[in-house]
């Protein structure tokens, strides 16, 4: 098949997978032709010399999984929310271990990080991965999206645990962690209630 703009040829390329329809979908094929055509003559020459086209529609192709579903930067499917607005933004049911994991982890980093969020140490991305994967591609978006209130809500509750003990406490400041041994999922999530599509806590105080 020969290819307009620099004449080379698509080599172990199957123009007729979906990941190869997507990447055309999505107008990245299109961007890739009109890089070409700006390129100077050395810019094409090294473009050649390191695989042109070839290479970089292999690389592109990479970023779908075989039924040409986008994947995020965590090698997930079905986490693509362009032209979806916020329907994704709704309420689902967590399984009782996805929930579990969530909030042990929340609590091992509240303590580790004495209630700061430290993005460099979190392994909350690998929660949400392990969750996402374990159910289909149509659920993992709204799913997401719950187990994310969830974590919310469990890291308010520790938070409001410490501050009841230690009004003057604030994050970032060492604090008895013993004040955190009664706050367990089960009597975080027994004061959870929903509305709208947010998970909100009701008027108990969970830090009692």
């Amino acid at each position: 098949m020969n290819i307009n703009g620099l004449g080379n040829t698509y080599n172990s390329i199957n123009t007729n997978s979906k990941q190869y329809k997507a990447l055309k979908e999505k107008g990245w094929l299109s961007g890739v032709i009109e890089n070409e055509s700006m390129m100077s003559p050395e810019e094409k020459m090294i473009y050649e010399i390191f695989g042109g086209r070839d290479t970089i529609i292999k690389n592109l192709m990479k970023q779908f999984d075989s039924d040409g579903d986008l994947l995020n930067s965590n090698g997930v499917a079905g986490m693509d929310v362009t032209g979806k607005g916020t329907s994704w933004q709704k309420l689902t049911n967590i399984s009782e271990e996805h929930r579990q994991k969530m909030f042990d982890n929340v609590k091992r980093e509240f303590i580790q990080e004495k209630g700061l969020s430290n993005g460099d140490t979190t392994k909350r991305s690998d929660i949400f991965k392990d969750y996402q994967l374990s159910v289909s591609k149509d659920k993992r978006l709204s799913g997401t999206w719950t187990l994310e209130q969830y974590e919310g809500q469990y890291r308010a509750a520790m938070y409001a645990a410490v501050k009841s003990a230690n009004p003057n406490w604030k994050p970032g400041q060492a604090f008895d962690t013993s004040i955190l041994d009664n706050v367990t999922r089960e009597s975080v999530e027994a004061t959870l209630v929903q509305n709208g599509n947010r998970i909100v806590r009701n008027s108990i105080d969970v830090s009692v």
